[in-house]
């Protein structure tokens, strides 16, 4: 490529690549179609795709094509001598670097142990990385390898690359971003579901992303005591309790401090507190990745505990039915509302337009929810 013509050329070839790219919903799809756009855009021995970086920890997710068949231990070797993970470190933010700027031009590079060791049996002796980045935290890279036989990729190389780069970033951001929601949304439901508790959700940013209103309740609670929490509105003065922002800050810092490996799966265990002054007043927070491919940031889970009689002696009736019901999704509700009339699953069915087994189904997740197990009980709670 000699000119800016040849590059517009050369990417009007790859259009149907690149269209594939911006189409990918997930991290299978958005592999695939980086490879084949960047295989296909220039000559290359080796791809690779990393992503889901924490800090400049290893990376939670790696592609690699070929693929290389050694063991667990081969790679957490290859990632202690890795020399190209301290010239990242002194140049955060840069957008790219060729191989020969870390490791010297491949006559040099052939004397060293990593490439004895490692970059022989991989096949390749230079390469081009480019960076993608979120504040100071690396979000995505992706390096092209070329083989002893092969040519040092050009300066007009480099700069079409660069042009396809803006394109696999967006892709990256896209498909993170899809990733974490649906992530968040299936580790909602689950917990959701299961604990008839006050229970936040927090992203990795500190923000949250789900607060019951139980939840909203407690936090006061914690925050302000229980007299002064009774006597305002728990959400206008909500914020995430001291004690439970210093335990994700922990929590964090065991993420992004660990340098064991590229395929680490372990969480770090859950944090429980007690409250310093209200005996009997507990938050555990608890880490959770929500997807095995752990393309998204870990989140945490925030669970507060309250002694039993507190919640039962002190709260109005209506209060407490107030609050079941919260736990409720709007069919969930309806369903309810109806078994209180006292009807059989049939005419419920009938009635809300059911089959019997969605009426089942819902009001089995009901019984979950609130920790009850009959229709009997059910209506007595909700008297």
């Amino acid at each position: 490529m000699d000119n800016a013509a040849d590059h517009r050329e050369a990417f009007l070839n790859l259009e149907k690549e690149i269209l594939t790219l911006h189409a990918a919903i997930d991290q299978d799809s958005l592999w695939q179609s980086v490879l084949q756009l960047l295989k296909k855009a220039l000559p290359v021995h080796r791809v690779t795709l990393f992503l889901g970086h924490l800090g400049l920890a290893e990376a939670r997710l790696v592609f690699t094509d070929p693929h290389i068949g050694f063991d667990d231990e081969w790679y957490r070797e290859r990632a202690r001598i890795n020399p190209f993970s301290p010239f990242i470190e002194k140049h955060i933010g840069r957008s790219h670097y060729h191989f020969h700027e870390v490791v010297g031009p491949p006559a040099v590079f052939k004397k060293t142990d990593f490439y004895k060791r490692f970059a022989r049996a991989e096949g390749w002796d230079k390469g081009l990385s480019f960076m993608f980045w979120s504040d100071s935290g690396m979000r995505a890279m992706f390096s092209l390898y070329r083989s002893p036989e092969q040519q040092e990729f050009s300066e007009e190389e480099q700069d079409f690359v660069m042009t396809l780069s803006r394109h696999i970033e967006i892709a990256v951001i896209r498909v993170q971003k899809i990733n974490r929601e649906e992530s968040f949304r299936t580790a909602l439901q689950a917990f959701t579901r299961n604990i008839p508790a006050p229970v936040m959700l927090i992203g990795w940013s500190m923000q949250p992303v789900f607060v019951n209103l139980a939840a909203y309740e407690s936090a006061a609670v914690w925050n302000l005591g229980r007299k002064k929490a009774n006597s305002l509105n728990p959400r206008e003065c909500f914020y995430i309790p001291k004690a439970v922002t210093k335990a994700i800050i922990g929590l964090k810092a065991q993420f992004t401090g660990s340098h064991d490996g590229i395929d680490r799966k372990a969480l770090p265990e859950p944090i429980t507190m007690k409250h310093p002054s209200i005996p009997g007043l507990l938050t555990t927070v608890s880490p959770v990745h929500y997807s095995p491919a752990m393309l998204a940031r870990p989140g945490f889970i925030v669970l507060f505990r309250e002694p039993i009689q507190h919640e039962v002696s002190s709260e109005p009736k209506q209060r407490i039915r107030e609050r079941m019901m919260q736990q409720l999704t709007p069919a969930e509700r309806k369903v309810v509302e109806q078994v209180c009339l006292g009807k059989r699953n049939d005419q419920i069915a009938e009635f809300l337009s059911k089959s019997v087994l969605t009426v089942k189904t819902q009001l089995n997740s009901v019984f979950q929810k609130l920790n009850i197990s009959s229709r009997a009980e059910l209506i007595t709670r909700m008297r």
